[in-house]
Parts: structure tokens; sequence; C-alpha cells
């Protein structure tokens, strides 16, 4: 017969309900809003206390990458607690109930007579103190993965935890569970999103570095062309590198083989004058000599320099040697020892690293490829003056003659490239502007959904939202994620057109595409460069049509021609067209490009496709944007090319290429 409970045995029994269901609530609101588990970890540990005994309580978190447990909360008034932040291996299952408990993902419940039990067979159950009573439950996620333990534990003789406090400990269990889950996933995601805008912003620094450097040495190279004389020229390489790293004490020096003497032709240090021009010395001497010696770029700070003099490496060192740090590299063009170049810091605060160093040292070879370009140009000028000497020596200026052009192709082929690289740049400023469009969208959305989401929230935790106002807020939420969904998609479209044109721009592997795709790739990229022109560009061609080519050139062309029509054929157009037709030969590909601009003069035109030639002299034009395309076709690809034009009906440029054609 079922005793029937008294009235105060009722009473008990509603009191430890209601505090059981205060203990829920309150242990969900937490779990729900938690952001810092430490504070969750305590707060859960004082509420369990209200309804069972819960003087011992620990919490252990699995790495499953390294099977280790962290005890990330650890209360024991036995044992000493464990750092948080310590990492255990996680024990075979027969030696820990801890590891049974997350090796199984199942409930464990352990008395004090079975941990004798195991004592007497010889095996010591765990690494503590044996308790009384030992409950532990398992801490599971959304993918029903086990990644840690619950764990209470009485050392008090008879004080053990019946099956409703088992139920309970289950419950409040996962509600610990779901609240270690969410934070980890938003640490996760924080680092995550940490860690793409670090990347991001080293690749936007990395390009706008490679944009810094890849003017400069342009503008290396067009100075070697330039009609100046070599101390203008050395003042416009010191201008230049100053650009590029800390260049207050710069100097060349140049290295005579027969003599075997180095002179300073240019010469700048805050502390130092000048040397006289006719100053001489031997090539071996001082850190400069040291760098012709070993042919190899040097980084000195004070204790390598007095260890280098010690050493009897460096001696008669001219000038201050109470620098910070010097570096120092050859000048070697076509394996010919030319000089060094000399940069130094005497402030503490400013040093040169081995970033700098490289640098330096990659500025140099093209100095090099510059300064035997001008020096030859000097030697030709001087050449000139002494034809009448005789035969002999005008057979030896002719020979100098020959080799300053085959210099001056160089220089040639180095302008071409600068040109197509300066299209690469105008590329990429555009696509980071069009780009910022949509994140900055993302942005607002982002920053107008969360402020939204805080409402709901302060709203619900009041007891003040209604089901309306959560229709709105869910309304609110959908459209915002549609927008973000939008703009975001818009971003990874633009990355992906500008990544495809910017790897063919600097490639020249060969591959099947799609020129109707392509081409509009291309023309989305040039688009950027030109927003706000009312310009348009028509392209057609077969969709279906394949062809296996070199797009990179494919590429340039095409963006040379259009960019082109734009500033020469449009400049004086607000509104322009451009059409390109695209079609097969047998397999020849057909491109047939026409703008309604103002066209060329007869004269202009038979010059169009020469190096140097432009309209635009002294505005910005170049001069290599029609010559480049010629290369391209003839050269590169092996084509064709013509053009036609009459002053007010624009250009018409017929190109044909053999390319392998595919349905």
């Amino acid at each position: 017969m079922t005793a029937v409970p008294n009235e105060s045995q009722t009473a008990q029994r509603l009191t430890r309900l209601e505090a059981v269901q205060s203990v829920v609530l309150d242990i969900s609101r937490r779990s729900a809003g938690c952001q810092d588990l430490q504070d969750f970890f305590r707060a859960v540990h004082a509420a369990v206390g209200r309804i069972m005994y819960a003087r011992n309580i620990y919490i252990a978190l699995r790495d499953p990458h390294q099977d280790t447990i962290r005890y990330v909360y650890d209360v024991d008034e036995k044992d000493w607690p464990q750092a948080p932040d310590a990492q255990h291996p996680l024990l075979p299952e027969a030696e820990s109930p801890t590891a049974w408990v997350i090796r199984h993902g199942t409930p464990l419940s352990v008395s004090a007579e079975e941990f004798a039990a195991e004592l007497a067979e010889g095996r010591d159950w765990g690494t503590g103190t044996n308790p009384e009573h030992w409950l532990g439950m398992p801490l599971i996620d959304s993918d029903r993965n086990t990644f840690g333990a619950f764990v209470l534990q009485s050392y008090t003789h008879g004080v053990r935890y019946s099956d409703e406090d088992i139920a309970l400990f289950e419950l409040i269990s996962n509600h610990v569970a779901h609240a270690i889950e969410q934070v980890q996933f938003a640490n996760r995601l924080e680092l995550a999103i940490a860690e793409r805008t670090r990347s991001l912003e080293l690749e936007v620094a990395e390009r706008r570095h490679a944009e810094k450097l890849q003017h400069a040495l342009y503008e290396i190279s067009a100075q070697a062309i330039r009609d100046i004389d070599l101390d203008a020229f050395y003042a416009e390489l010191h201008r230049i590198l100053g650009e590029l790293l800390y260049a207050r004490n710069f100097a060349i020096m140049l290295y005579d083989p027969q003599e075997e003497l180095v002179r300073y032709p240019y010469y700048a240090d805050e502390k130092d004058a000048p040397p006289p021009a006719d100053y001489r010395r031997p090539a071996g001497h001082g850190l400069s000599g040291y760098v012709l010696r070993t042919r190899q770029p040097q980084r000195i700070d004070q204790a390598r320099y007095q260890a280098l003099v010690q050493a009897s490496e460096i001696h008669h060192a001219i000038g201050s040697v109470d620098f910070n740090v010097w570096i120092g590299t050859p000048m070697i063009y076509q394996d010919q020892l030319l000089g060094a170049i000399v940069l130094q810091s005497y402030d503490p605060a400013i040093g040169y690293g081995d970033a700098e160093l490289g640098l330096l040292t990659f500025v140099a070879d093209h100095i090099a490829a510059a300064l035997s370009r001008k020096q030859s140009a000097e030697a030709l000028r001087s050449a000139h003056a002494r034809l009448a000497s005789g035969s002999t020596a005008l057979q030896a200026k002719n020979r100098e003659l020959e080799q300053t052009l085959e210099y001056l192709g160089v220089a040639h082929h180095e302008l071409m490239r600068q040109e197509k690289l300066a299209s690469l740049g105008a590329l990429v400023a555009g696509i980071a502007h069009e780009v910022n469009t949509p994140l900055g969208i993302c942005v607002t959305a982002v920053s107008y959904l969360a402020d939204q989401t805080l409402e709901v929230r302060k709203r619900l935790a009041s007891k003040q939202l209604t089901e309306a106002d959560l229709q709105v807020h869910l309304g609110t939420a959908e459209e915002t994620l549609r927008i973000l969904t939008s703009n975001v998609d818009r971003a990874s479209s633009l990355i992906r057109s500008f990544k495809q044109v910017a790897v063919d721009q600097s490639s020249d592997g060969i591959r099947e595409i799609k020129p109707a795709e392509y081409f509009e790739e291309v023309l989305r990229s040039i688009r950027l460069q030109f927003k706000g022109m009312r310009h348009t560009i028509s392209v057609n061609c077969d969709p279906g049509l394949r062809v296996l080519s070199t797009p990179g050139a494919l590429s340039q062309i095409v963006t040379n021609l259009v960019i082109n029509s734009i500033v020469h054929g449009f400049e004086h157009i607000e509104e322009g067209h451009i059409r390109i037709e695209v079609h097969c030969e047998d397999s020849w590909l057909m491109i047939d490009f026409q703008d309604d601009g103002s066209g060329m003069q007869p004269d202009g035109l038979k010059h169009l496709f020469d190096p140097f030639y432009t309209t635009k002299r002294g505005r910005g034009g170049s001069g290599l944007g029609a010559n480049v395309v010629y290369n391209l076709v003839t050269t590169k690809l092996r084509g064709t090319i013509a053009v036609d034009s009459e002053p007010g009906k624009g250009l018409h440029y017929r190109i044909r290429l053999p390319v392998q054609v595919s349905a």
C-alpha cells in the first residue's frame, strides 16, 4: 500500500518544484544570451546548488584534434583545481570516468562502492580523491558529437544523488552544452572574420606596394631614355628610390675594372660632404668595397661593422661610421660589375631589415640595366663627336652604336611590359573602388540587423515582445539577409572576374576560352575604370564558340583598343559607341573592332603602330598602346592586323588570329 504524503511533504515537494523551475528558466535564459563562459559557469554552479548538492563541480572540454581535455571550470573541496588553459591527455575509458563519459557520450553514475571495487581489483579509476558519489553528463553539440563532460560529485558520507537529481542535472547539462557551443561558434566566426580581414588588408597592402614598385621601375626605365645627363639621371634615381625606401643618405659608387678603382658620381649624406669629382680609391676599401668583393647584398649594423673591422674585412672606411644600419648591393648587368648602391640611416628609430635589403637589391638590378643604357647613350654622344678621327675609330663607334641599339631594344621591351602592368594596376584600382560599394552596403545591413535584434532581445527580456513585433523583426531580418546575399554575390562576381582577367594579363599560358564570355569579363573590368562615362561597348559573338588561344594576349589587345578609343577617339565626345564583332573562319579567329570616334588623319594613321607615337604627348600618352597591340597580334599570336580611318568616322581594326576552334 502506497503511503500518502502529508501536507508538510507536499509543501516541500511544491517548494522544490518551484525552485527547480526557477533554476531551469534562469539557466535557459543565461544560455541564450551567453557571451562570457566563466560568468555563465559560475551562475550555473550557483543555480544547481539551490536544488541539489553541488559543492564539487567541474566542466571538461575535449580538443578532438589533439585528443586532450581542459578543465575550463573546476571547484573541488578535496583536490587542487586544474588550470583552465592546461591541456591534459584524454585517458582511456578504463582509467577515468570523465573519459568514459566523453568517449561513450552517455551519462555515468558511480558510487563509492563501485570506486572501491575498482581499487580492490588494482585499478585506480580516476586521478583525484574517490568521492561518495560521482555523476557525469556528456556535453553534446547540435551535430550529436560529444565535446566534453559536466560532472558533480559528493565527498560527504551519505550524500548521494537521486534519480530526480540525475534527470535535472541532465537537463541542465543540455543548456550548458548549448551555451558552450554558441560561444565557441561565435569565437570561431570572430577569429575567421579577423583572419580574413588581416588577409585582405595584407593583400591590399601588397598590391599597393607592387603598384608602387612597378611605377618606380617604369620611371627608372623611362629616365634611361630621357635626354638628360648622368648627373640629372643620378638625382632622378635618388628621388625614385626615396619613394620606396628611407633614402636620406644615398650614394652611387661606380667601379672601373681596368684600374680597379671606384668613384662616387652621386653622394648625398646628412653628415658628410660629397667627395671631390676627381676622387678615386681602391675598390676593396670601405663598406662598399666589401660589397664589391663579395658581389652580394650586405646589411651591416654597428655590431656587425665592429666584427668585420676586427676581422679585417672592412678597412679605410670614409665618412661617418656611427650609422644605425647600412645596406648596400652590387649593380650587376649581364654579369658585369658596374658598382654599388648604398643607403644608410643614422636615426636609431629607422633601420633596414631583410625586406628592405631585398627590395634595394631588386631595384638595383633595374638601375644597373638603366645605367648601362644611359652610359651607352653617353658614349654614343661622345662617339659622334669623334667620327672624324678616322675609319678605325668609326668602326669602333659603330660597334658601340649597335650595342646601344640592343640596349634600347631591351628598354623598349621593358617599357612595353610596364605598359601592361600599368593597365593591370588601373584594373586593380577600379575593382577595389567598385567592390567597396557592395561591401559597404553589407556592413550597413549587418549593423542595422544587429541593432534591431538587440531591440527585440530587450523587448523579450522585459516581456514586452508581441507576436506582431516578432513578425516585423523576422520580415526585417529576411529583407536584410536578401540585401546581404545580393551584395555579397555582387562583390564575389566582381572579384572572380577580376581574378581571372588579372591572372590572364600576367600570364602567357594557353587555355580554352569562350570569346563571348571572356570579352565580357575583360570589358566589365574596363568599364570600372571609366565608370560615369556614357560610352557603350557591345560584343557580337556566338555564345557557344570555344577557341584555344592565349587569353592574356587577347585581354591586353581588347583592353588597349578600348582604352585608346575612349582616351583618344572619344576625347571630345560624350556618348561614343564601340562595336566588337567576333567570329571564326576555318582556323582563324576574326575580330572586327570599330568605334565612332574622331578618327585619324592619313599622316597620323601611317604611324599608329609606331612605338612612342602618341597624339597626347606631354598629357599622359606613352605612345605604346597601339604598338603593344601590334606586337601581340603579329609576334606573340602570329596573326595580322589592319586599320582604316577617316577624320570624324572613327577607327576600324581588322584582326585575324590563328586558333584551334572547338564546337
